[in-house]
């Protein structure tokens, strides 16, 4: 190697030592951002209320403000039809009164000294949403309509209805006439487990005994969600001034049962949007997946060496509930709010040369004496 050669060598190790600490330097890059998905959440609804149950799972899908005391229309009735099936026979001859008669408002048409079956009115009552017909059940029942309010109450105490209070059989505006979403509920689940009352509130249609006067009398249905929704069995629904639009429902699904209750819908028929909106969210959006486990032969989908089957050993079986799992919100918000997405972290990273096998003043020195001893 010339003296020229050598010295040029030695330029390009000192210039590449020199440059070490160059690389050094830190380098900054964004983290990955991690994939995921959004929690399904409940639809938004006009109600001011509302609670939407899964009863097979035993299971609150989702809620707002379900414990609010409000006034609850003629959802009031379900307590009413409650009581008709608990204290009195169905085939019960009721004698209708003039107070009762004169009830006002939404009604079958009674008239006053006509005689009429307990199973006639409790139709007339839970169907039609009559209210005279529901003033007529109470007295035959209640002694008064004063004194089935008390049994009303008192019947609310024994089914923990914390957030409620009746003082009258129909629903009609009053003071201190008030239910909440939660309570309405249960009130209904119990209603709901006398055959005669889920029959009559799965009904569209029926005929009212003849006035005396031979007047025809057609009771019809008030809940428009039967035979329009799939899977719709009831139950009740309910309008005043101060109650707004309120519905008490239930529907039916590859064994499922959701109930839905709303107070305080607001606009044409928006206690039936409501509902139908919180039903579809709970079948389409909540459903309930099985997993395996049955004690049954497993074929895998993959080949297999052994000839055998695979056995599951046990006998049990798994059922997930997406709402079980954190993917609802209670309550919800009025609008759905998207956050801005969080910027990626910026992490800084410094790199450092791995030490030379030898240390630097020995190769220098080696090179030095290769490039001036020679």
């Amino acid at each position: 190697m010339t003296r020229l050669s050598r010295v040029v060598a030695l330029v390009a190790i000192m210039t590449l030592v020199l440059a070490l600490p160059a690389v050094g330097a830190p380098l900054t890059f964004p983290t990955r951002v991690q994939d995921g998905f959004t929690s399904p959440g409940p639809p938004v609804v006009t109600a001011a209320s509302w609670i939407l149950f899964d009863e097979s799972s035993q299971t609150v899908l989702a809620s707002h403000l379900s414990t609010q005391e409000r006034a609850m229309a003629s959802t009031t009735k379900i307590m009413t039809g409650l009581l008709a099936m608990e204290r009195s026979n169905l085939t019960d001859i009721v004698t209708i009164s003039k107070r009762a008669a004169d009830t006002g408002e939404r009604e079958i048409d009674l008239v006053a000294g006509e005689q009429l079956t307990m199973s006639a009115l409790l139709k007339a009552a839970m169907i039609h949403s009559a209210n005279d017909a529901a003033t007529a059940i109470a007295e035959h029942v209640g002694g008064s309509v004063e004194g089935f309010v008390d049994m009303m109450n008192e019947r609310a105490s024994e089914l923990g209805l914390t957030e409620t209070h009746f003082t009258n059989p129909h629903g009609l505006d009053a003071p201190d006439h008030y239910s909440s979403a939660r309570d309405l509920l249960d009130l209904a689940r119990v209603a709901m487990a006398f055959p005669e009352f889920s029959d009559n509130v799965r009904s569209r249609i029926f005929v009212f005994p003849d006035a005396p006067d031979g007047s025809k009398r057609i009771g019809g249905t008030t809940n428009l969600l039967l035979g329009d929704y799939e899977g719709a069995g009831g139950i009740k629904t309910g309008f005043t001034s101060r109650a707004l639009l309120t519905f008490v429902a239930t529907a039916e699904r590859d064994g499922r049962r959701l109930y839905a209750v709303v107070l305080g819908s607001e606009g044409r028929r928006a206690h039936f949007d409501d509902v139908r909106a919180l039903f579809d969210y709970g079948f389409s959006q909540l459903g309930i997946y099985g997993t395996v486990s049955t004690g049954k032969p497993y074929v895998s989908v993959k080949r297999r060496v052994e000839p055998g089957p695979l056995v599951a050993t046990s006998n049990m079986e798994t059922l997930i509930h997406l709402a079980g799992q954190g993917l609802m919100t209670d309550p919800p918000s009025s609008t759905a709010v998207v956050p801005e997405p969080v910027p990626p972290p910026v992490i800084l990273v410094n790199r450092r040369p791995v030490p030379p096998p030898e240390p630097l003043q020995a190769v220098l020195t080696f090179w030095w004496d290769e490039i001036v001893g020679n």
